[in-house]
Protein backbone atom coordinates (compact mmCIF):
# COMPACT_ATOMS: atom_id res chain seq x y z
CA UNK A 1 0.00 0.00 0.00
CA UNK A 2 2.79 2.47 0.87
CA UNK A 3 4.42 1.84 -2.52
CA UNK A 4 1.46 2.60 -4.39
CA UNK A 5 0.47 5.35 -2.80
CA UNK A 6 4.22 6.54 -3.32
CA UNK A 7 3.66 5.97 -7.13
CA UNK A 8 0.18 8.16 -7.04
CA UNK A 9 1.06 11.16 -4.88
CA UNK A 10 5.18 11.46 -5.76
CA UNK A 11 6.17 9.31 -9.20
CA UNK A 12 2.79 9.20 -10.74
CA UNK A 13 3.08 10.31 -14.86
CA UNK A 14 0.28 8.48 -15.63
CA UNK A 15 -1.81 11.00 -18.47
CA UNK A 16 1.25 12.21 -20.00
CA UNK A 17 2.00 9.22 -21.98
CA UNK A 18 3.57 9.28 -25.41
CA UNK A 19 2.09 6.21 -26.98
CA UNK A 20 5.08 6.14 -28.77
CA UNK A 21 8.93 7.02 -29.12
CA UNK A 22 8.74 9.66 -31.98
CA UNK A 23 5.80 11.80 -33.27
CA UNK A 24 5.31 9.80 -36.30
CA UNK A 25 4.23 6.71 -33.89
CA UNK A 26 2.01 9.18 -31.84
CA UNK A 27 0.45 10.60 -34.87
CA UNK A 28 -0.63 6.76 -36.13
CA UNK A 29 -1.89 6.16 -32.38
CA UNK A 30 -4.08 9.18 -32.76
CA UNK A 31 -4.88 7.70 -36.07
CA UNK A 32 -6.09 4.59 -34.78
CA UNK A 33 -8.23 6.18 -31.84
CA UNK A 34 -9.65 8.68 -34.83
CA UNK A 35 -10.74 5.78 -36.87
CA UNK A 36 -12.14 4.10 -33.69
CA UNK A 37 -14.58 6.80 -33.13
CA UNK A 38 -15.14 7.12 -36.79
CA UNK A 39 -16.18 3.43 -37.36
CA UNK A 40 -18.70 3.29 -34.39
CA UNK A 41 -20.56 6.81 -34.76
CA UNK A 42 -23.07 7.67 -37.85
CA UNK A 43 -22.36 7.07 -41.30
CA UNK A 44 -21.05 10.97 -41.60
CA UNK A 45 -19.45 13.14 -39.86
CA UNK A 46 -19.90 16.27 -42.26
CA UNK A 47 -20.86 19.41 -40.40
CA UNK A 48 -20.71 17.99 -37.14
CA UNK A 49 -20.10 18.74 -33.31
CA UNK A 50 -18.23 16.61 -31.70
CA UNK A 51 -16.91 16.50 -27.80
CA UNK A 52 -13.80 14.11 -26.84
CA UNK A 53 -13.26 13.52 -23.32
CA UNK A 54 -9.94 12.42 -22.01
CA UNK A 55 -7.56 14.29 -24.93
CA UNK A 56 -4.20 13.31 -23.42
CA UNK A 57 -1.17 14.00 -24.80
CA UNK A 58 -2.22 15.53 -27.80
CA UNK A 59 -5.44 17.67 -29.68
CA UNK A 60 -4.21 15.60 -33.16
CA UNK A 61 -6.92 12.84 -32.95
CA UNK A 62 -9.57 15.73 -33.21
CA UNK A 63 -7.73 17.54 -35.68
CA UNK A 64 -7.49 14.38 -37.82
CA UNK A 65 -11.08 13.65 -38.11
CA UNK A 66 -11.68 17.66 -38.61
CA UNK A 67 -9.50 17.22 -41.57
CA UNK A 68 -10.70 13.78 -42.62
CA UNK A 69 -14.95 13.97 -42.17
CA UNK A 70 -15.06 17.93 -42.32
CA UNK A 71 -16.62 18.34 -38.63
CA UNK A 72 -17.74 21.89 -38.27
CA UNK A 73 -16.71 22.36 -34.39
CA UNK A 74 -14.53 19.73 -32.03
CA UNK A 75 -14.22 20.19 -28.42
CA UNK A 76 -10.98 18.54 -26.40
CA UNK A 77 -11.52 18.64 -22.87
CA UNK A 78 -9.28 16.87 -20.14
CA UNK A 79 -9.26 17.37 -16.03
CA UNK A 80 -5.91 17.70 -16.12
CA UNK A 81 -3.90 19.24 -18.95
CA UNK A 82 -1.45 16.64 -20.26
CA UNK A 83 -0.50 18.20 -23.39
CA UNK A 84 2.62 16.92 -24.79
CA UNK A 85 5.65 18.82 -26.01
CA UNK A 86 5.06 17.32 -29.14
CA UNK A 87 1.89 18.43 -29.81
CA UNK A 88 2.77 21.65 -31.24
CA UNK A 89 5.24 18.98 -33.37
CA UNK A 90 2.17 16.94 -34.44
CA UNK A 91 0.05 19.55 -35.99
CA UNK A 92 3.22 21.66 -38.14
CA UNK A 93 4.38 18.04 -39.17
CA UNK A 94 1.26 16.73 -40.31
CA UNK A 95 -0.20 20.14 -41.48
CA UNK A 96 -3.26 20.18 -38.98
CA UNK A 97 -2.47 24.05 -37.49
CA UNK A 98 -5.23 25.59 -40.27
CA UNK A 99 -8.00 23.27 -38.71
CA UNK A 100 -7.30 24.60 -35.26
CA UNK A 101 -9.99 27.43 -35.51
CA UNK A 102 -12.27 24.59 -35.44
CA UNK A 103 -10.97 23.39 -32.36
CA UNK A 104 -11.67 24.54 -28.43
CA UNK A 105 -9.79 22.80 -25.84
CA UNK A 106 -11.28 22.87 -22.31
CA UNK A 107 -9.27 21.57 -18.79
CA UNK A 108 -10.82 21.47 -15.38
CA UNK A 109 -13.31 20.19 -13.29
CA UNK A 110 -16.24 19.27 -15.88
CA UNK A 111 -18.39 21.55 -15.00
CA UNK A 112 -16.10 23.55 -17.12
CA UNK A 113 -18.04 21.89 -19.97
CA UNK A 114 -21.73 23.49 -19.66
CA UNK A 115 -19.49 26.79 -18.69
CA UNK A 116 -17.55 26.72 -22.69
CA UNK A 117 -20.38 24.98 -24.16
CA UNK A 118 -23.94 26.03 -25.13
CA UNK A 119 -26.27 23.43 -24.37
CA UNK A 120 -27.62 20.57 -26.47
CA UNK A 121 -25.29 21.85 -29.32
CA UNK A 122 -23.22 18.39 -29.43
CA UNK A 123 -24.00 15.70 -31.99
CA UNK A 124 -21.38 13.37 -30.58
CA UNK A 125 -19.57 12.41 -27.47
CA UNK A 126 -16.74 10.23 -27.68
CA UNK A 127 -13.79 8.76 -25.39
CA UNK A 128 -11.11 5.79 -25.08
CA UNK A 129 -10.03 4.49 -21.88
CA UNK A 130 -10.94 7.37 -19.77
CA UNK A 131 -14.17 6.55 -17.90
CA UNK A 132 -12.83 4.05 -15.49
CA UNK A 133 -10.60 6.83 -14.42
CA UNK A 134 -13.53 9.39 -13.45
CA UNK A 135 -13.82 10.05 -9.80
CA UNK A 136 -18.01 10.85 -10.17
CA UNK A 137 -19.16 9.13 -13.27
CA UNK A 138 -22.67 10.74 -12.35
CA UNK A 139 -21.59 14.13 -11.78
CA UNK A 140 -19.70 13.67 -15.49
CA UNK A 141 -23.17 12.35 -17.19
CA UNK A 142 -25.26 14.97 -15.84
CA UNK A 143 -22.99 17.28 -17.57
CA UNK A 144 -22.67 15.27 -20.87
CA UNK A 145 -26.31 14.80 -21.33
CA UNK A 146 -26.83 18.97 -20.50
CA UNK A 147 -24.32 19.43 -23.66
CA UNK A 148 -25.90 16.31 -25.98
CA UNK A 149 -28.37 17.38 -28.47
CA UNK A 150 -31.49 15.35 -28.07
CA UNK A 151 -31.26 12.01 -30.51
CA UNK A 152 -27.50 12.72 -29.90
CA UNK A 153 -25.01 9.57 -29.81
CA UNK A 154 -22.35 8.67 -27.05
CA UNK A 155 -19.86 6.19 -28.27
CA UNK A 156 -16.86 5.12 -24.76
CA UNK A 157 -14.68 2.44 -24.98
CA UNK A 158 -13.82 1.07 -21.52
CA UNK A 159 -10.73 -0.53 -20.20
CA UNK A 160 -11.24 -2.29 -16.46
CA UNK A 161 -7.92 -3.78 -16.37
CA UNK A 162 -5.88 -2.98 -13.21
CA UNK A 163 -3.45 -0.59 -15.47
CA UNK A 164 -0.43 -2.37 -14.11
CA UNK A 165 -1.24 -1.56 -10.63
CA UNK A 166 -0.83 -4.77 -8.38
CA UNK A 167 -0.94 -6.99 -11.82
CA UNK A 168 2.31 -8.98 -10.07
CA UNK A 169 -0.85 -9.92 -7.68
CA UNK A 170 -3.39 -10.86 -10.00
CA UNK A 171 -5.41 -8.48 -12.65
CA UNK A 172 -8.22 -8.32 -10.51
CA UNK A 173 -6.10 -7.82 -6.96
CA UNK A 174 -6.60 -3.98 -7.14
CA UNK A 175 -10.97 -5.24 -5.89
CA UNK A 176 -9.59 -5.95 -2.81
CA UNK A 177 -9.17 -2.90 -0.87
CA UNK A 178 -12.15 -1.11 0.97
CA UNK A 179 -13.04 2.10 -0.77
CA UNK A 180 -11.66 3.89 2.72
CA UNK A 181 -8.01 2.12 1.96
CA UNK A 182 -8.64 2.86 -2.06
CA UNK A 183 -9.21 6.45 -1.93
CA UNK A 184 -6.46 6.94 0.93
CA UNK A 185 -4.20 5.37 -1.47
CA UNK A 186 -5.18 8.63 -3.68
CA UNK A 187 -7.23 9.11 -6.95
CA UNK A 188 -4.50 10.86 -9.12
CA UNK A 189 -4.69 10.36 -12.93
CA UNK A 190 -4.05 6.82 -13.37
CA UNK A 191 -6.08 5.39 -10.63
CA UNK A 192 -8.79 3.25 -11.79
CA UNK A 193 -12.40 4.33 -10.11
CA UNK A 194 -12.91 0.19 -10.10
CA UNK A 195 -16.54 0.66 -11.42
CA UNK A 196 -18.40 -2.62 -12.93
CA UNK A 197 -20.29 -3.70 -15.88
CA UNK A 198 -23.59 -4.11 -14.11
CA UNK A 199 -22.43 -0.23 -12.41
CA UNK A 200 -22.26 1.38 -15.72
CA UNK A 201 -25.67 -0.20 -16.54
CA UNK A 202 -27.54 1.15 -13.78
CA UNK A 203 -25.71 4.51 -14.26
CA UNK A 204 -26.89 4.79 -17.90
CA UNK A 205 -30.05 3.61 -16.39
CA UNK A 206 -30.71 6.66 -14.14
CA UNK A 207 -29.31 8.85 -16.60
CA UNK A 208 -32.47 7.82 -18.88
CA UNK A 209 -29.74 6.91 -21.57
CA UNK A 210 -30.65 3.93 -24.63
CA UNK A 211 -27.88 1.83 -24.61
CA UNK A 212 -25.89 -1.10 -26.61
CA UNK A 213 -22.85 -2.73 -25.19
CA UNK A 214 -20.47 -4.83 -27.12
CA UNK A 215 -17.63 -6.72 -24.96
CA UNK A 216 -14.35 -6.44 -26.62
CA UNK A 217 -12.61 -8.66 -24.23
CA UNK A 218 -12.69 -10.92 -20.77
CA UNK A 219 -10.21 -11.78 -18.46
CA UNK A 220 -9.18 -15.48 -19.24
CA UNK A 221 -10.55 -18.45 -16.86
CA UNK A 222 -7.07 -18.93 -15.31
CA UNK A 223 -7.25 -15.55 -14.49
CA UNK A 224 -10.97 -15.51 -12.81
CA UNK A 225 -10.21 -18.70 -11.04
CA UNK A 226 -7.39 -17.29 -9.05
CA UNK A 227 -9.18 -13.92 -8.64
CA UNK A 228 -12.16 -16.53 -6.72
CA UNK A 229 -9.21 -16.84 -4.20
CA UNK A 230 -8.69 -13.43 -3.35
CA UNK A 231 -11.96 -12.28 -3.77
CA UNK A 232 -14.03 -14.45 -1.79
CA UNK A 233 -16.71 -11.83 -1.11
CA UNK A 234 -17.12 -10.57 -4.48
CA UNK A 235 -18.96 -12.23 -7.19
CA UNK A 236 -16.10 -12.84 -9.68
CA UNK A 237 -18.99 -13.47 -12.84
CA UNK A 238 -19.52 -9.21 -12.39
CA UNK A 239 -15.67 -8.50 -13.29
CA UNK A 240 -15.20 -11.18 -15.54
CA UNK A 241 -14.92 -8.07 -18.46
CA UNK A 242 -12.23 -6.20 -19.09
CA UNK A 243 -12.77 -4.58 -22.27
CA UNK A 244 -16.28 -2.94 -23.39
CA UNK A 245 -17.69 -0.64 -25.67
CA UNK A 246 -20.96 0.86 -25.11
CA UNK A 247 -22.83 3.60 -27.91
CA UNK A 248 -25.63 5.90 -25.70
CA UNK A 249 -28.61 7.91 -27.20
CA UNK A 250 -30.33 10.32 -25.76
CA UNK A 251 -33.64 9.84 -25.77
Amino acid sequence: MFSYFIQNKVWNTSGSGSFGTDIDEMYQHSIKIAKQYKDNLGPSLDGKVMLEIGTGFTRATMLYLIKEHNLSKVYCYDKFNVLHKNDEKIIDKYELREYLSRLVYISGDNIELTKNIERESVDYIVSNAVLEHVDDLELLFDNLIKVLKRGGEMYHKVDLRCHNKFKVHGELYFHTFSENVWNIMGRNIGHPNRTTVDQYVSLFDRMNLRYIFNTVSEFPNSELLKASSYLNRIDVDLLKTSIFEVSLFKL
